[in-house]
């Protein structure tokens, strides 16, 4: 069945694949319609998590995402509604060509209720049934339209330390990966120049899947450093083909990094915030209304990505939302016709306060036991 979803022998003669759906109603109850994005920031957080691991285990893994949505529905039984499939993730290489399968029912799984009573967004369901592919014949023709996007233009740029310059660490992936989170409070505080070139490089790096031709890229990596050691404060866009910054403006913008993640603290204190941005009308014009789909996907992982970078840095690193047209406004001209995806906030992470109060039965009295 998975070969007739996906048109991919590979991903039929897998030894095992993952499917990674996303229950709307888990971020919708806090974040509306817009938890359609948080669905592909949290399932690209786990991808980055998968393919890391998959790497250190040197096992083959890719991500698939054409495939016919209802027939994958079918096998897991899902509610279009409530539920859909996000990806593909086959994992390792088959020695011999697979045995035929036996006919596949539904599996019947039947999920406790996250609440008592749940609400409704319509947007979410028919956002996603409105890139879904229907038939063999689309999911082909879906991947025969895949073509690089443009690059950066030339520009002068702020250059990085080289790659065998960049910070390493020391951390077991297992380990970096059980301890990330994300970080509550930030020092205001800076961080070394070569911590910002890993996190880039982390961050930039290739990602196998069907949607994205060769080494390339769908998101572009802004950024607003108000604490990196060496690196003037301002806001820049990484080109990562050339490892270097191309300044947009110069100057300390602690207080508008702050307004553009909905006003949130995290983003005024942390020495580094990074926008993915993405040029939607190239994204629609390769990809169809599925592209917007792959580009939050992207992003996720690459935010994932950066995540796990600042942890084995010894940084703290936090996922924020933000006002869309502001964050285009500011970035412009360079930004103009993109749509931000995601932003990650780094800096140093403040230490935990610890409570102090001692936890009291109400019928005792201080100092009794």
């Amino acid at each position: 069945m998975l070969e007739e979803a996906a048109a991919d022998q590979e991903t039929a003669a897998a030894p095992a694949t993952l499917i990674f759906t996303a229950l709307y109603w888990r971020s919708a109850w806090k974040y509306r319609s817009r938890a359609y994005r948080y669905c592909f920031w949290d399932a690209g957080t786990m991808a980055a998590h998968a393919l890391a691991l998959a790497t250190a285990l040197s096992l083959p893994a890719r991500l698939i995402t054409a495939f016919i949505d209802a027939l994958v529905e079918q096998l897991l039984g899902l509610d279009r509604k409530e539920e859909g499939v996000l990806f593909l993730m086959p994992l390792g290489r088959a020695s011999s060509p697979p045995l035929p399968a036996p006919p596949l029912s539904p599996l019947p799984v039947h999920a406790l209720p996250l609440s008592q009573r749940e609400v409704d967004y319509p947007l979410i369901s028919q956002m996603h049934t409105a890139s879904a592919l229907e038939t063999r014949e689309e999911v082909e023709r879906w991947r025969d339209r895949i073509s690089p996007l443009p690059p950066l233009e030339d520009a002068p740029l702020f250059p990085l330390p080289s790659l065998s310059a960049v910070q390493s660490s020391s951390s077991p992936l297992g380990e970096v990966i059980l301890k990330r989170g994300s970080t509550r409070r930030f020092l205001p505080e800076s961080i070394p120049l070569s911590a910002l070139a890993t996190l880039l490089t982390a961050g930039s790096g290739e990602i196998e899947a069907d949607f994205l031709p060769g080494r390339g890229s769908l998101v572009h990596s802004y950024l607003i450093s108000n604490g990196v050691q060496g690196l003037p404060s301002g806001a820049y866009v990484f080109h990562p083909a050339r490892h270097g910054l191309q300044l947009l403006r110069e100057g300390s913008f602690r207080q508008e990094a702050g307004y553009l993640c909905l006003e949130q603290p995290l983003g005024a204190t942390a020495s580094v915030v990074i926008f993915f941005l993405a040029d939607f009308d190239a994204l629609l014009e390769r990809y169809g209304n599925r592209g917007y789909r792959v580009a939050q996907l992207e992003a996720g992982i690459r935010g994932g990505r950066l995540y796990l970078a600042a942890y084995a840095l010894g940084l703290g690193a936090t996922g924020l939302t933000f006002y869309d047209d502001v964050v285009v406004e500011f970035f412009s001209p360079h930004a103009q016709g993109k749509i931000p995806l995601l932003a990650v906030a780094i800096g140093v992470p403040a230490p935990i306060k610890r409570s102090r109060i001692v936890p009291l039965r109400p019928d005792r009295t201080p100092g009794t036991f």
